[in-house]
């Protein structure tokens, strides 16, 4: 999974082992380590008890929370994407599904990214 930062938005590219953990466990988490000891984990998870995404940070941590069945409807599909957008409030977050280059440059780099359909010319 990775991690973006850009202003006041968190965007997440989950490659299609991660997209399908986050199906079948809830979660899908990470941990950058600081070489004094310190880190930053982030996570993304899924819950019964939330009607919409949402995102928070306590103790070094950068939680994103989904709700079950939007989580899974997703999951399933062909959508690439999740996305709140807002103003104010708290950022902005974008969760994708990270797609497989249209060029094939180089097969010596292992990507385990969710087949991306627009490469497929028949469709």
């Amino acid at each position: 999974m990775k991690l973006r930062i850009h202003g006041n938005s968190l965007r997440l590219r989950l490659e299609d082992s991660e997209v399908a953990q986050l199906r079948n466990t809830g979660l899908c988490s990470h941990t950058l380590q600081f070489g004094d000891g310190a880190r930053l984990t982030y996570r993304l998870e899924t819950s019964s008890l939330v009607t919409a995404m949402d995102a928070e940070y306590r103790q070094d941590c950068i939680r994103i929370v989904i709700p079950l069945d939007l989580a899974h409807e997703w999951a399933e599909s062909d959508q690439p994407s999740l996305s709140l957008h807002r103003t104010a409030g708290g950022p902005s977050l974008l969760i994708e599904k990270d797609l497989q280059c249209l060029h094939r440059g180089d097969k010596s780099v292992e990507h385990d990214g969710v087949e991306n359909d627009l490469a497929d010319p028949r469709r």
